[in-house]
């Protein structure tokens, strides 16, 4: 099944790049989702919301491209705050301020929690909320 990525911009207290992406993220199209965020990163993008509206599933692939979106915006973390976040990451407190998901359908959420990335993706069901969340 085909893909199709849109990438624009809001701003709330920061800039964010919004990825909507509409289809199935898969072996066949994670490529493309992951390419869409490490050239919004490499644009200058530090903080990132992806739109789920219009995925219709997800496979560990997407999940692959997800985490390597996420490991590029939490950039070079000083050694404290990496100690923190591994901290965070081990006991459930840590939700990412950089990368954040937006009405993603009950199978796609399931996916999410079976994969665990619901412990530190936070999940917004509005975009102004989600675009007022990043700091």
């Amino acid at each position: 099944m085909a893909m199709d990525i849109v990438v624009s911009a809001k701003t709330g207290r920061v800039p964010v790049t919004i990825i909507h992406v509409k289809g199935s993220v898969d072996t066949s199209t994670y490529e493309a989702f992951q390419a869409s965020g490490e050239e919004a990163f490499n644009s200058g993008a530090r903080h990132v919301l992806i739109d789920m509206t219009e995925v219709s599933y997800i496979t560990s692939a997407g999940f692959r491209a997800i985490s390597q979106i996420f490991k590029l915006l939490r950039g070079n973390l000083t050694a404290k705050d990496s100690a923190m976040m591994s901290q965070g990451l081990r006991d459930g407190s840590y939700k990412s301020p950089n990368l954040k998901l937006l009405n993603p359908n009950d199978r796609v959420v399931e996916a999410l929690k079976l994969a665990g990335f619901d412990t530190f993706l936070e999940i917004f069901y509005d975009m102004d909320e989600a675009i007022k969340s990043f700091e």
